[in-house]
């Protein structure tokens, strides 16, 4: 008997499902649970295991979907994506090793425990937990949505989104309730593998219709030569548009919380290192999804949904199995990514949250249970936004870079300077985050300049000038993370 298509493609991509998630359970029913395993995995992550971790929860659903979408709808501003997946890293070589240093030393397990360490102050980690956790839902619920459009576009409709996205995140939040980072990893490291094979499978696709990519481009520059030059197709990207988000993405990207958690897993200084040293020719694979944004407007010129180019591309030219492999490698993006993102805010919650703020006697096995446990519900919600508020959190979504970079200052400055204090951090944060919302919903992107450098530069000024009115830390706390530096330098 004949399998039909979507039955076939379906089989592969939920099969691909269950295999990480066995993997992820076993990988964390292996080791003794404990916070610190949950959390960071007891700060043994090799080269290797965060190379594809990284790289696996870096390249979301937004890469399969929405980086061929933004080509297919803007053309040569996405290229501010494929320079910064290069700048990332190099500020991530260089600040990466200090996380991992001064986590050992302190015994630091998320993002806000730095600042409650560097500034002696609780409230500031609950504050930043919040600031964390407020920009990570949309994340999360994109990774989530992005499952669901992948396993039905692959599938050629075999199984409705909604469903496909229940199943696929309940089994997510099964086995990162018992893997915990370590399962996450693990799992990412297939994740990987898989993703930058599909991506540069997709690079055949130009080779296939016209000849070559020279071909395809000479086609484009005649059917739509706004695609190729910045303002591109909108004409609202110009060069201080593209320069200031490239600006924005290069210093934000190691303030998201769950990167600097894979920070503290490695097992060493020299393994984050070595993973952000290579990890800039991990992102080859966003070129061919560019590629296959512009190659679909020429292709698709009246696709309902841009972020439907790659999924429909595939389902033109590949057959059925390949398809399937296709959704696989694309779920897998959005399915890695979903679930450190979840991980990352439960750790958040129970530790800067629960634990040092509305709870402060909770013992740590009795704080990584309610991790634990905060999978689940954490997953829910994002799972009823998805549902029934779809749109309702897509403005919030788009300020997660200009939020999470407001934490800069406070990383760097509390890496550098002496004189940096909790009340200039507080205030600075605070103010930038303000600013953000400002020039998001009132005044958007002044001079054509991205919010959230508007809301750093305030950011900074703010930090600095309240910092020196005010009392800094203790000396001991000062010395203990400008030695390390110091050391590191």
């Amino acid at each position: 008997m004949e399998i039909a298509p979507g039955t076939l493609a379906l089989g592969i991509i939920f099969g691909w499902i269950i295999i990480s998630t066995v993997i992820a359970i076993l990988a964390g029913i292996l080791k003794k649970f404990s916070l610190e395993e949950w959390f960071v995995a007891s700060r043994g992550l090799s080269f290797v295991v965060i190379y594809f971790a990284l790289a696996a929860e870096i390249y979301s659903g937004f890469t399969f979907l929405g980086l061929a979408g933004w080509a297919y709808k803007f053309g040569a501003p996405v290229l501010y994506a494929l320079a910064y997946f290069v700048t990332a890293y190099s500020t991530g070589f260089m600040l990466t090793p200090y996380y991992n240093r001064i986590a050992r030393k302190l015994g630091l397990v998320t993002q806000p425990d730095y600042f409650v360490a560097r500034y002696e102050s609780r409230l500031l980690g609950v504050l930043v937990a919040i600031i964390g956790v407020v920009f990570f839902i949309p994340y999360i619920q994109l990774q989530i949505g992005a499952t669901g459009i992948i396993i039905e576009l692959a599938s050629y409709g075999a199984i409705e989104r909604t469903t496909a996205m229940i199943i696929a995140f309940i089994l997510v939040a099964i086995f990162i309730f018992i893997g915990g980072i370590r399962g996450v990893a693990w799992t990412n490291v297939l994740q990987g593998i898989l993703m930058w094979c599909i991506a540069i499978a997709l690079l055949s696709v130009p080779f296939i219709t016209f000849g070559g990519l020279e071909q395809m481009f000479k086609r484009l520059e005649v059917v739509s030569p706004q695609h190729l030059t910045l303002p591109g197709a909108a004409g609202v990207h110009g060069i201080p548009w593209y320069m200031s988000t490239l600006l924005l993405c290069t210093l934000g990207f190691w303030m998201f919380p769950h990167l600097v958690m894979r920070a503290y897993a490695a097992k060493d200084e020299r393994a984050i290192m070595r993973s952000c040293a290579w990890m800039s020719w991990y992102s080859i694979l966003g070129f061919p999804i560019v590629i296959i944004g512009l190659f679909a407007v020429l292709m698709y010129p009246e696709l309902v949904n841009p972020d439907w180019a790659v999924m429909w591309t595939a389902r033109d030219l590949f057959p059925v199995w390949a398809v399937g492999l296709v959704g696989a490698g694309g779920a897998a993006a959005a399915i890695s990514t979903g679930a450190g993102l979840i991980q990352a805010s439960a750790g958040i919650i129970a530790r800067n949250i629960i634990q040092r703020g509305i709870w402060p006697k909770a013992t740590d096995i009795q704080t990584a249970w309610i991790a634990r446990f905060l999978v689940f519900l954490i997953t829910i919600v994002a799972l009823l936004l998805q549902l029934y508020a779809p749109a309702l959190l897509v403005a919030l979504l788009l300020m997660s870079y200009s939020g999470m970079v407001q934490f800069f200052p406070g990383v760097v400055l509390g890496l550098k300077t002496k004189w940096v204090t909790k009340p200039g951090v507080t205030a600075g944060l605070i103010a930038g985050v303000l600013v953000v919302i400002l020039t998001t919903f009132v005044w958007k992107n002044p001079l054509q300049i991205h919010s959230g450098i508007w809301g750093l530069m305030v950011n900074f000024i703010v930090t600095v000038l309240a910092s020196k009115m005010t009392k800094p830390p203790s000396e001991a706390t000062v010395k203990a993370f400008i030695e390390e530096v110091a050391v590191r330098t």
